[in-house]
This record gives C-alpha cells, sequence and structure tokens, in this order.
C-alpha cells in the first residue's frame, strides 16, 4: 500500500502530465487534426467545386472576380483574374494533396502576372509549398497559401454537415489520444512516487548501543511469530458468451481501416458506380455515372454489416458536367 508521501507525489506527477496532455492533444493536436482531416476533404473535391470554394474565399477577402465564369470549367490549371481597390492580381489554383509549390510554379504566374497586367498574385494548393518557392514569391509580391493556411478561410464557407464530419473525426482522434496520455501520466506518477517513497524509506545508520546495559538484563523472549493469512487464490470468471449479432464490429483502429477497404471494394463493384473514396473517416464519397440516379439502398446494404460503418454518410458525386444533383444521405442514425 502508498504511504501518504508517496501517494501525494504519484497524484501531483500525474495531474501535471495529464494536464499537458490535455492541454496538447485537446486544443493544439485537435486543430491540427481538423486540418489534416479538411485537407484530405478539400483535396477529395471535384476541380470546379474546389475552386469555387476558392473563389469564395476571395470575395471574403474583398476581391472581385473578373473572370468569367465559364473559365472555370476548365482544367486543373485555370488561372482567375482579380480586381480589389483598382488593382488587379492573378489567382492560380493547384488542386491535389499531393501538389508541391514551388519555384516553377511562381515563375509561371509571373508570366502570367505580365502578361494580365497585375501587380501581385496568389497561389493556392492543398498541399505544400517547397521553401525555394518563398522567396521567390515574396520577391515578386506572391502569396503563398496551402493547405494549412487554406482550410481555416474554406472552412465557414463549406456545408456544415461537412464541418460536422471533420470535427467528428479530429474529436475521436483526440480522444484516443487523451486516454493514452493520461495513461502515460499515471503510470509515470506512480513510478516517481514509488521512487521518491524508496528513497524516503532509506534505513538510517546505527546508533552505538551500551553493550554493558545489555549484558545487566536477561535477554527478552522473541515475540512469536504469527504467520500472515494466506490471501485467497484469485478466482475467475465464468467466461461471458456474447450475444449474436448481424453487425461485424471492429476490435482494433487496424480492423476498421481493413473494413473501410473491404466495403469499398464491394461498393466499387456496383452496377452505375466509377469509384468509391472515404473522404473522411464517417463520409464516404462515391461517383457514380449518368445512369445512375439513385444508389443508396445498394451502398447502405454494405455500409450496414458493419457496426462501425452503419452511421457513415454517403456523398453521392454524379459526373463533371452532369444534369444530375449533389446527393446525400446517412445509412442510419445513432
Amino acid at each position: 500500500m502508498f504511504e501518504p508521501r508517496t501517494l501525494l507525489v504519484a497524484l501531483i506527477v500525474a495531474a501535471v502530465l495529464g494536464a499537458i496532455a490535455t492541454a496538447y492533444f485537446g486544443t493544439i493536436r485537435r486543430r491540427q487534426d481538423e486540418a489534416e482531416t479538411g485537407i484530405r476533404a478539400l483535396a477529395a473535391m471535384r476541380w470546379r467545386e474546389f475552386s469555387h470554394f476558392v473563389l469564395d474565399a476571395m470575395r471574403h477577402r474583398g476581391y472581385d472576380i473578373l473572370t468569367a465564369d465559364d473559365e472555370a470549367e476548365r482544367g486543373q490549371q485555370t488561372e482567375f483574374l482579380l480586381g480589389r481597390n483598382g488593382e488587379r492580381a492573378m489567382l492560380s489554383c493547384k488542386h491535389g494533396s499531393a501538389y508541391r509549390l514551388t519555384k516553377q510554379s511562381v515563375a509561371e504566374l509571373v508570366a502570367a502576372m505580365k502578361f494580365q497586367g497585375a501587380s501581385s498574385g496568389l497561389l493556392v494548393t492543398p498541399g505544400t509549398i517547397d521553401p525555394d518557392a518563398r522567396k521567390a514569391a515574396a520577391a515578386a509580391k506572391i502569396e503563398l497559401i496551402d493547405g494549412r493556411a487554406l482550410w481555416p478561410e474554406i472552412s465557414p464557407l463549406l456545408p456544415q454537415s461537412l464541418n460536422d464530419d471533420v470535427r467528428r473525426d479530429a474529436g475521436h482522434r483526440a480522444h484516443r489520444q487523451l486516454t493514452i496520455g493520461w495513461t502515460g501520466a499515471i503510470v509515470a506518477g506512480v513510478a516517481v512516487g514509488l521512487l521518491v517513497g524508496g528513497m524516503s524509506s532509506a534505513p538510517e545508520p546505527e546508533e552505538k548501543v551500551d553493550t554493558s546495559v545489555l549484558f545487566a538484563k536477561k535477554p527478552a523472549k522473541p515475540a512469536p511469530v504469527v504467520a500472515a493469512p494466506a490471501a485467497p487464490a484469485s478466482i475467475k470468471a465464468p467466461v461471458g458468451i456474447s450475444a449474436p449479432t448481424k453487425e461485424i464490429v471492429a476490435l482494433t483502429p487496424e480492423d476498421e481501416e481493413l473494413q473501410r477497404a473491404n466495403a469499398v471494394r464491394l461498393i466499387s463493384t456496383l452496377p452505375g458506380i466509377e469509384r468509391a473514396v472515404w473522404s473522411t473517416k464517417s463520409t464516404l464519397l462515391v461517383h457514380v455515372d449518368e445512369s445512375s440516379t439513385e444508389r443508396f439502398d445498394e451502398i447502405c446494404s454494405v455500409l450496414t454489416q458493419y457496426a462501425n460503418l452503419r452511421t457513415a454518410r454517403v456523398h453521392l458525386q454524379p459526373p463533371e458536367n452532369s444534369q444530375q444533383m449533389v446527393r446525400f444521405k446517412q445509412c442510419q442514425n445513432y
């Protein structure tokens, strides 16, 4: 059993380390996880949708869009002419989370700025920025915006349901990280407490004894040794039998990832389905062909086989230039 001093030290150490873990995983790391999940969601969009949200973000900055709307229908290298306070600026969007802005990207935008008579520029991508590109961009009055800087601007413009999915995924990850952090804090607190307790209970130096007094007295009879009662043997609880269920439950994160991959594989084989991808852990983006208007029943029949995926939100994405509308549906409620 812990001594009072040992227990106090263990509690203090565990509380301090646990508070640090809560501050980091609950705020700093959670915001980073939300940004990373949001960037993946942006990268999973089609080019037209991505450029639409980027242009909305520029309007909130006070820019007017001088390029015609039909320019957004071109490829991923589309450039837009903006205006603000009587000055022109060129916007270039590079789609894809794997894209990396380089000095060459800056040079291409500089050439477009000269052609359009723009005095400044903006290079936007959900990807990353090469360090060499920043110096070249600063000299040319070009602002570089990567995924981490772009997400806070676009997030308020996205559908509320997509933002909820991003926050929910980041919250689940933060909960797991906090559990690990507090477990480590408790273990560290116990270890430090035992160390301090061991140091405080070290034997003190023996005092010199007057041997003349010892020989003058009769030796006392040793006290009878009373054997400590034996600890009762541990009794194993009977093994319970779980009730049968039709849903497949993922016991570990690895199992859940395998189930997600298997669900995507099965859904991709359905008629009218071009491909499927998880844009977030709770949103399945399914690209359908022109002949497919309703595929929710077949898709949900696959997802509801898994306990961890049955509440997933299905996003039906029609082909580009299609007259069909984007559709959303949640297979089952919580």
